[in-house]
């Protein structure tokens, strides 16, 4: 049956596999696991994804919205919630009520959080972000020092603060050794001062999927991590993921390292074909007129455009897959529509389904090709693929999650 609208396949299978593969990483032996899942889970489902994440072992998570914290908490066991912004200071109640995290990075902020612990009578758990060299969210080395007196004092004189972490990230662990280790050594040292205050965070983390499958870092003196990417099966590293079956390297009784991690994306995204038609030498395709057929052409019309999330930028680059054939995008991508040259698909009909991202046979697009197409990187696409289109979830865990919860979103438990 032909697919007529543009349907995201999540597939939770493959993000069993990824967990249990990262835990197996010889990086994260011995550490806490704090599964990125803001921006709802990379466009893959915010709920869904921590739910088969807590089935497989994980109750840290890490969001940016407190509504998204508060889900978790009502809907999981008995999850940790770091929320790595902070949250608005007339919410810093509610997310001390619920024992949410909430990550401290300046120090009027940490002021201020002190004072509503104080008027609430509740003790808030704070993550202190330390800027190691990004220039983004954090507190700069001499800030720093001054949060630490300010922590020290009030352990003298109250108890509602407790200073349960200190973390950092990496702006370029994929890419810059050098520049990493800089950043690697000003934690350190700040770890070095913290010890030396007899302040003892319970979490240390500075490591994301970057940092955690580079061969370059051997040691982030944390005893968390913070897989983000990963867990989606994208190996942000530029190196070829080796696809071998791991049985024989990582298994449950020993560690691997990243050079046999084998990571499985979860999105798929098909759509119909909505027409199919005969084109003439010399006829212009599509707005703007970018594209003029060569010869007689085959032309699809499928039935997804920007709307859809494909980039714009696929416009007479990217291409599709058609019955197990590749069909080049020609012309310029439209709003709810993108037209392909369907010329030297065999048996070509309306049956057939387009895959804009995935994989038939032995044919495959990856999320990195479509970024690197598009000039941006996999996460964007992530992003604007999980916004725009209906999702259908393959092998979903049983859950009481309620339609207004999940919106258009289906499960199937195929």
């Amino acid at each position: 049956m032909n697919i007529k609208e543009a349907i995201l396949e999540i597939n939770l299978r493959n993000l069993s596999n990824n967990i249990q593969q990262l835990k197996l990483l010889e990086f994260n032996k011995n550490k806490t696991i704090i599964a990125i899942i803001k921006s709802d889970a990379y466009g893959h489902g915010l709920l869904e994804v921590a739910q088969v994440l807590e089935k497989e072992g994980i109750n840290f998570f890490g969001v940016i919205k407190l509504e998204d914290a508060i889900l978790l908490k009502n809907k999981l066991t008995s999850p940790k919630i770091l929320l790595l912004s902070g949250v608005d200071e007339k919410n810093i109640s509610v997310a001390a009520a619920m024992d949410i995290s909430i990550c401290v990075y300046d120090l009027n902020y940490l002021k201020a959080v002190y004072a509503a612990a104080k008027t609430a009578q509740k003790k808030i758990l704070i993550h202190l972000k330390y800027d190691s060299g990004m220039s983004r969210l954090g507190f700069k080395d001499d800030e720093l020092y001054k949060a630490l007196d300010y922590i020290e004092e009030i352990r003298k004189n109250g108890n509602f603060l407790e200073f349960e972490g200190i973390f950092s990230h990496f702006s370029s662990a994929e890419s810059d050794t050098d520049y990493t280790s800089f950043q690697l050594n000003n934690y350190k040292n700040i770890l070095k001062t913290i010890y030396n205050r007899k302040l003892t965070p319970l979490y240390r983390h500075i490591s994301a999927s970057s940092s955690m499958l580079s061969t370059e870092i051997k040691d982030d003196f944390s005893n968390s991590v913070r897989p983000g990417i990963s867990l989606y099966g994208i190996n942000p590293i530029n190196q070829q993921v080796k696809s071998k079956n791991t049985a024989k390297h990582c298994n449950n009784k020993q560690t691997c390292d990243a050079g046999n991690l084998v990571l499985k994306p979860l999105m798929t995204l098909k759509t119909g074909i909505i027409q199919i038609k005969q084109i003439k030498k010399g006829c212009f395709v599509s707005y703007g007129k970018t594209f003029q057929a060569p010869r007689d052409m085959t032309i699809g019309i499928i039935n997804a455009g920007y709307d859809n999330g494909i980039p714009r930028m696929l416009s007479n680059k990217g291409r599709v897959i058609i019955n197990n054939q590749y069909a080049d995008i020609i012309g310029t991508i439209t709003m709810n529509m993108t037209i392909v040259d369907m010329t030297e698909i065999e048996n070509a009909s309306l049956e057939n389904e387009a895959i804009i991202l995935g994989e038939s046979r032995c044919k495959k697009i990856t999320i990195e090709e479509i970024a690197g197409y598009a000039d941006t990187i996999p996460y964007e696409i992530c992003l604007n693929l999980g916004k725009s289109n209906k999702r259908i979830y393959i092998n979903t865990i049983k859950s009481n999650i309620s339609a207004n919860n999940t919106g258009n979103n289906n499960n199937n438990n195929n």
